[in-house]
């Protein structure tokens, strides 16, 4: 190509001859958005249900104490109750409490209605109830204010909030304000109790500690020196572990949802080549006219940028704000790195659309060969 040709057919006039190309076809020009913009909208749409699901199920297994740790002394003993309340500062710990006591407690007004009394520090309702939360700030943590009663309590003796439960136990008649703590119990036996909060003071016969995702194993080591006490402490898991493969970071690691975007981008190359292939008669027309390599990449992107990549980012933006009211931190963060990496994918598209384009026999593609 010779300096004249190309001062005749600069790169605006490639420019200039896509958008008359997209004009001139409009039900092509609307297909190739509509597929991409759906593409996008794939990429968000199943990467947000995978993750999502992925994300439920991690919550029904620490919901059911998949993080949860239960602290003993070997020799019966009581553990220091302050250094149980204290791990309520540690980063690694959601939630941790400790028993103090637990007496049998029998209602003054249904004296037929019986019932355990468990004294605990603050933070153990919120082990005991994990979806209760009610902040007690006095570690910058979340526990319990004011006595909870278990569903069966609640329900036979009528407990709603800040209601007032008359007792007596072996020891002395007491008379509480409390309220229901509500369905959701980690352990069964704490719908037929009340849990008091008491400061922790003294000596507690065990400490439930939940340790955050992730960090259990990290959690589990530390508890086994954190009351000076090596060799006489028991920390037992209150769930086994998983199957190998199904805990939820391998889950996450190995999702189906991570092809997708090349799966979209794929569809969208060989989509894309089967348009500008099918017309072959007139890229042997803009050749023999003297557009150069160059001028065919310039038209090959602008047609990409105008009906794949500014569709495709329409689609999946539509998709994104659509859901993100129903998603969470983690399935937005992996959703959005799934749309880079497809953003990513996609601008190789004008390269594969390119290759075949550049095996066009002018003379063979007008005539139909």
């Amino acid at each position: 190509m010779t300096d004249s040709a190309n001062d005749r057919f600069p790169y605006r006039f490639a420019i200039a001859e896509v958008l008359a190309n997209l004009r001139a076809s409009p039900i092509r020009t609307v297909v190739a958005g509509f597929v991409a913009a759906l593409a996008g909208a794939l990429v968000v749409a199943m990467t947000a249900l995978d993750v999502s699901r992925i994300a439920a199920d991690n919550n029904q297994l620490n919901l059911a104490g998949a993080n949860l740790l239960l602290v003993q002394r070997s020799d019966g003993l009581r553990l220091d109750a302050a250094r149980c309340d204290s791990l309520l500062t540690l980063d690694s710990v959601a939630a941790a409490g400790g028993v103090l006591n637990m007496e049998r407690a029998v209602a003054s007004v249904e004296r037929g209605v019986s019932f355990d009394v468990i004294r605990a520090t603050p933070g153990y309702g919120a082990v005991a109830w994990p979806s209760f939360r009610m902040t007690s700030r006095t570690s910058g943590t979340l526990g319990i204010i004011r006595p909870l009663a278990g569903t069966r309590v609640a329900e036979r003796l009528g407990i709603s909030d800040n209601a007032v439960l008359a007792y007596s136990t072996a020891s002395a008649d007491h008379l509480l304000q409390v309220s229901a703590a509500g369905a959701g119990a980690r352990f069964t036996d704490l719908d037929n109790s009340v849990v008091v909060p008491a400061p922790a003071v003294g000596g507690a016969t065990e400490c439930w500690v939940e340790a955050r995702p992730g960090a259990r194993a990290n959690v589990e080591y530390l508890l086994l020196g954190w009351f000076d006490e090596p060799g006489r402490l028991l920390v037992n898991r209150a769930m086994a572990d998983l199957p190998a493969g199904s805990s939820p970071q391998e889950r996450l690691d190995g999702r189906m949802s991570r092809w997708v975007p090349l799966m979209a981008v794929g569809f969208l190359g060989v989509f894309q080549c089967a348009l500008w292939l099918a017309r072959r008669s007139e890229i042997g027309l803009y050749t023999l006219a003297g557009l150069t390599g160059g001028r065919l990449a310039a038209m090959a992107v602008t047609d990409y940028l105008l009906t794949t990549a500014v569709p495709l980012a329409m689609g999946a933006m539509s998709a994104a704000v659509w859901l993100a009211p129903t998603l969470g931190d983690l399935v937005l963060t992996l959703t959005a790195w799934d749309c880079l990496r497809t953003a990513a994918l996609a601008a190789l598209i004008p390269l594969l659309v390119l290759a075949p384009l550049r095996a066009v026999k002018p003379f063979d593609a007008i005539r139909g060969r």
